[in-house]
């Protein structure tokens, strides 16, 4: 379908006179075709417009055809061009054999689902419903601070100074249900916290291990209870955050020589990295010396220098070997050491990570979460670490319990990240990602990330804290979700409820909505008044919904580079179809034929009608042409009698520019553009403008009658205009070529 690319004029009469004639000047030729060749312009533009206005539609994983792996595939590309030979040879094969019945049905019925394509999300927009916004309550909670939020995205830890001389920590869940002190949340245990000597000056820290919560106050190293948070271990070291290493191996030795104990350790002096003898009223324990710096060799080990160990954002055991930290300027997966440093230089050792990420310059982490990816089962224990950052990126990294950690999605946005929440909204059963980009609250839902247009402003700058809870929503198949916002030690809240649509009918336990029903009627009638009346306008309209279907379902699926690669290669075999084996003519004249809206009609004159368009209209153009290689100087012009003429362009010469268009709106970075559009809305414009110059260049052929393969030029237009429009608005990265065969 989309591989037709041919444009032809034509004069519908059934009767000419022909006249010898002098072949007249190019511009005359355009001036006589300029009301078919605007008109054929506008459905170019038209069609592509269309396609870039449902592209947000569609731009999701699960909607790609060959899922996100596939994009950077060429191999499918490749898939993609045989299908267009099979198809082509298929139809020339059966209107061979006379089975013009087999043609129509089957080629209609591909055109509906296309058409569909495009009726859904126009319907949708026309009377769909929207989910209500969010709306907050600003909670009476003042000074207190989230400390954590667990995997869950629902239990956190806050730190309360108002409790005690010098503050606690509470554990807390359940918000709607408790008893009202922090938003409604239950409160499962308090720790005081009792410093030694001075009291601290800074919020304590938690680092999260299989033996319990590690917690750093300034002034002590503590081992708090999951379940009670009462203190199970303790060290009178200043720390501003500690870790417990448990070893797996029966005969190993602590850093002072102790045998089946854990080794503690603390991050001090912001980078370096160092272990804690087990030391008990001042005496080492049974075999061991004492001291982790002397005989038994050193053991510290020192983080990079943009590492910043007096900032954590977040910190846990991963595994049995390895924990996972992130601090402003870098997060690792670090090694535990076993053993002293093996280097020359004792304490100046780097530590050992099986994976970091570093940023330099004014760039910081300023969003972290932990937990079950987006779009998984919540009790899935494939889990995943998200970063944000304060020039608006947002990573994912799938984390395993061996210690290794493989990228898994990233989302380039406009603003600040000033916080971020895995969590299951309302029971859904999976986990969401929430965003809080500037002052706006976004979420984003599926492996996919589908936003969810449900805006909250979120007011301030610095870093945000959330954590979400499920309300009993009666009985509705999903429950509420209570989420809670900690920004500077004050509080808010924000009910989220299910948005369930107001559905026309419900078939099966489906909903069914009035814009699904809108859009199957009009692609019915369309279907019923190309088979009772297909005049050019009907062929028209469904041709440029077919066509904007077509544009968005494949140009979301391949990034620019390969869309490239499969446009030069389409406009190869179009010219090799047209002007060797002629055989694209014999498809034009089946489809034409047989009044399938898989070409565009610009009409030259009001008498034209494609009802009486014969068969044979590009071999009969291509006939008038014979006797011009045989004397250039004049050529066969057709006098008109009666009737009217008209232009046709396939629509493989609409559908390849196109795809190139929505390409780089679902791929190329998000940068800013002039006007408020981002710089990828720019370089599909200017891929657009593009084509077009190639179709002004095609009509100089068209013009004169001569039929043409449309897209070289056209295809070679769009590729230009891609080039140097990327080359303005996005720079060097939109020519990246991350691609493979499969």
């Amino acid at each position: 379908m989309s591989g037709e690319g041919f444009a032809a004029k034509r004069r519908a009469e059934k009767d000419t006179a022909s006249v010898v004639q002098s072949d007249p000047p190019l511009i005359d030729a355009l001036k006589e075709q300029a009301p078919a060749m605007t008109g054929m312009a506008g459905m170019f533009i038209g069609t592509i417009l269309l396609a870039m206005s449902i592209q947000e539609f569609y731009d999701r994983d699960e909607l790609r055809a060959f899922g996100d792996a596939g994009t950077t595939k060429a191999g499918f590309i490749f898939m993609e061009l045989i299908f267009i030979f099979i198809f082509t040879a298929a139809i020339i094969w059966l209107a061979r054999k006379g089975l013009q019945n087999f043609i129509r049905w089957g080629v209609l019925f591909v055109l509906w689902i296309a058409m569909l394509y495009t009726l859904v999300p126009l319907s949708h927009m026309i009377i769909g419903e929207n989910e209500p916004p969010l709306s907050s309550i600003e909670e009476d909670v003042d000074d207190a601070y989230i400390l954590a939020v667990n995997e869950d995205g629902a239990s956190f830890y806050v730190f309360d100074p108002s409790v005690g001389e010098h503050g606690a920590i509470h554990h807390m869940d359940d918000a709607g249900g408790g008893n009202g002190s922090f938003a409604g949340a239950n409160v499962l245990w308090t720790h005081q916290i009792t410093p030694e000597d001075v009291a601290p000056s800074d919020l304590p820290s938690l680092t999260f291990s299989d033996d319990g919560i590690v917690m750093c106050e300034g002034t002590r190293w503590v081992l708090l209870d999951y379940d009670t948070g009462n203190e199970i271990d303790s060290h009178s070291r200043n720390c501003d955050i500690g870790f417990r290493y448990e070893p797996t191996d029966s005969n190993w030795e602590t850093c002072d020589g102790a045998d089946d104990e854990p080794q503690d350790w603390v991050i001090e002096y912001s980078r370096r990295f160092t272990p804690i003898p087990f030391v008990m009223d001042g005496e080492a324990p049974p075999g061991g010396t004492g001291d982790c710096t002397g005989e038994q060799g050193d053991w510290r080990r020192n983080f990079p220098e943009n590492f910043d160990g007096k900032n954590i954002l977040f910190s846990r055991d991963v595994g049995d070997d390895h924990f996972l930290i992130v601090s402003p300027q870098w997060a690792g997966m670090v090694v535990y050491p076993t053993g002293p440093a093996p280097g020359m230089n004792p304490g100046d050792e780097p530590i050992e990570t099986t994976w970091n990420m570093s940023l330099s310059g004014n760039e910081r982490f300023t969003g972290v979460t932990y937990g079950v990816a987006p779009g998984l089962d919540v009790s899935s224990e494939e889990l995943t670490l998200v970063l944000g950052t304060n020039d608006g990126d947002v990573t994912g990294w799938s984390v395993n319990q061996s210690g290794t950690v493989e990228h898994q999605f990233n989302m380039p946005l406009d603003n600040p990240i000033r916080g971020l929440l895995l969590a299951d909204c309302c029971a859904g059963g999976s986990n969401d990602l929430w965003i809080v980009e500037g002052d706006s609250l976004r979420i984003f839902m599926g492996t996919s990330l589908n936003e969810q247009s449900r805006s909250l402003e979120v007011d301030g700058e610095n870093r945000v804290l959330m954590a979400l809870h499920n309300v009993d929503n009666g009985n509705e198949p999903l429950d509420d979700g209570v989420l809670l916002i900690e920004h500077d030690g004050d509080w808010s809240s924000s009910t989220y409820t299910v948005f369930i649509p107001n559905y026309a009918v419900v078939i099966g336990g489906i909903g069914v909505q009035w814009s699904e029903i809108l859009s199957l009627g009009i692609s019915i009638g369309l279907m019923v008044a190309l088979l009772r009346h297909p005049e050019w306008y009907v062929v028209n309209t469904t041709g440029i919904l077919v066509g904007a279907g077509v544009i968005t379902i494949l140009g979301v699926s391949f990034v620019p580079i390969l869309i490239m690669l499969f446009m030069v290669l389409a406009a190869g075999y179009d010219a090799w179809a047209v002007y060797k084996s002629k055989h694209m003519l014999e498809l034009a004249d089946t489809m034409i034929g047989l009044k399938l809206p898989i070409l565009l009609v610009a009409p030259q004159d009001k008498e034209y009608s494609f009802i009486g368009e014969g068969d044979s209209v590009m071999h009969d153009k291509g006939n008038e042409i014979a006797p011009m290689q045989q004397h250039p100087e004049k050529k066969i012009r057709p006098i008109k009698k009666e009737g009217g003429e008209a232009m046709f362009m396939g629509l493989g010469d609409v559908i390849f520019p196109g795809m190139l268009c929505i390409s780089a709106m679902s791929f190329l970075p998000t940068v800013s553009g002039p006007m408020g559009w981002e710089g990828s809305t720019w370089v599909a414009l200017g891929t657009m403008m593009g084509g077009l110059v190639g179709y002004f260049a095609l009509m100089t052929y068209v013009a004169r009658g001569r039929p043409q393969a449309g897209l070289p030029l056209l295809n070679g237009g769009a590729i230009l205009g891609y080039v140097i429009s990327a080359a303005i608005f996005v720079g060097s990265i939109a020519f990246e070529m991350n691609v493979s065969l499969f």
